[in-house]
């Protein structure tokens, strides 16, 4: 960018013609998040025939790495806006008006501020450890730094039609305003969630001391979608994999493991509505049907998304979980069901033999299965341990990624 800027003259550039790459980028960045986009982006990929050479459909698969795409579209947008206040900084009286260049100097250095926090707390340490306020700023200070966005192209806008003869409107200028129809899309983008947000029925199925069922009616699943649940709409939400109900029954359910303050609220006192908002989202298991044989990995809960998964598919799969008492903790039920789906499912009681080291075992059972691919769901350190460990041995691996 240090480059770019001197050999281009970016740093002479208008902040209206700056203001159309930061915007450009933030809207990449914010329509990488939107439900729509991903799960048609999931939809089309997820179409791969199995007829397909093996590397087209490996790469087809990797497309759960959009989220590379919003966290590196929001940085760039995030350095094009440094490059946004120079121009800013030299704006003169008689360019804009004394009035408008205060103005917009404060705004721009409120918008400093909540670009990096933004960014610095998305840094993935950062995340894990303070996750809840992660979501916090990520929401109210992307909310506030979208006001201030209008706020700038109004201004700038304004501006622009100062030495103009005749005098256009402002509506006319904005209408042939590059950066005002991306932030359209943008505050569009952000605003379709949370216009479906509404409150539906839980039936609580309570498991164990470490687990529990939530099953809802409001609607069907598609193929591996995650819903998003919320006991406080502005605090925090979280995702879980959609299991289908069998016997033709309209809704889902969810399992839910102890796994932190949330969960365990949800565990020691069973809700009996919940808060949702948007559409259910597709995940990285939508497209492990394009291969022709599967091993699963999972560990703990991580059971949920792979018998949402298998349910009513008839895929040639492989299952591999970890989890202390099965039975115990998730319930007979699951265990009928995981059976049923792959009776040859190999189950690691952890609280028997202790916790294993999963990559020999899966490396084993994706030889034996002679399959084409392994998905992974379990917590981030196991999940980054086997997708190196697989991925050196030359294995397509899959699974979710943590810091996107």
């Amino acid at each position: 960018m240090i480059v770019l800027g001197t050999k281009k003259d970016l740093l002479d550039r208008t902040p209206q013609v700056i203001s159309t790459a930061v915007a450009a980028n933030l809207c990449a960045a914010v329509v990488m998040r939107q439900e729509l986009v991903i799960n048609f982006l999931f939809f089309l990929f997820g179409q791969c025939p199995q007829s397909f050479p093996l590397r087209f459909r490996r790469l087809a698969a990797k497309i759960y790495h959009l989220g590379g795409v919003h966290s590196g579209a929001a940085i760039a947008g995030t350095v094009w806006f440094g490059i946004y206040n120079v121009s800013i900084a030299r704006l003169r009286d008689q360019d804009v008006g004394q009035d408008f260049r205060i103005v917009l100097v404060v705004f721009t250095i409120v918008l400093d501020a909540l670009l990096l926090g933004i960014c610095i707390s998305s840094h993935p340490a950062l995340r894990a450890k303070y996750h809840n306020w992660f979501e916090c700023i990520h929401r109210f200070a992307g909310w506030l730094a979208i006001a201030l966005f209008w706020v700038h192209i109004i201004l700038l806008t304004l501006a622009s039609r100062r030495g103009m003869s005749p005098m256009p409107s402002v509506g006319q200028l904005l209408v042939k305003s590059p950066p005002f129809w991306l932030v359209v899309v943008i505050t569009v983008s952000l605003a379709l969630p949370w216009l479906r947000l509404r409150k539906v029925r839980v039936e609580a199925e309570p498991l164990s001391s470490h687990a529990i069922r939530l099953h809802f009616d409001y609607a069907n699943t598609p193929l591996c979608a995650a819903p998003r649940f919320s006991d406080n709409p502005l605090k925090e939400w979280h995702a879980f994999a959609g299991i289908p109900e069998t016997n033709g029954k309209k809704g889902f359910s969810v399992l839910v493991s102890r796994a932190g303050d949330w969960t365990s609220k949800m565990i020691e006192n069973p809700p009996t509505r919940l808060w949702t908002k948007g559409m259910l989202t597709r995940g990285v298991l939508h497209v492990a049907p394009i291969f022709k044989r599967l091993v699963l990995v999972c560990t703990g809960s991580g059971i949920g998304p792979m018998l949402a998964l298998t349910a009513g598919n008839n895929l040639n799969c492989r299952i591999l979980w970890s989890t202390p008492s099965p039975e115990k903790t998730f319930g007979k039920n699951v265990m009928d069901t995981l059976h049923r789906v792959d009776p040859g499912a190999v189950i690691i009681n952890t609280t028997l033999v202790g916790r294993q080291d999963l990559l020999e075992p899966a490396y084993t059972q994706f030889k034996q299965m002679d399959a084409e691919a392994i998905f992974i769901i379990s917590n981030p350190k196991v999940t980054r341990k086997l997708v190196y460990g697989l991925e050196a041995r030359g294995v397509p691996t899959f699974a979710p990624i943590f810091d996107s």
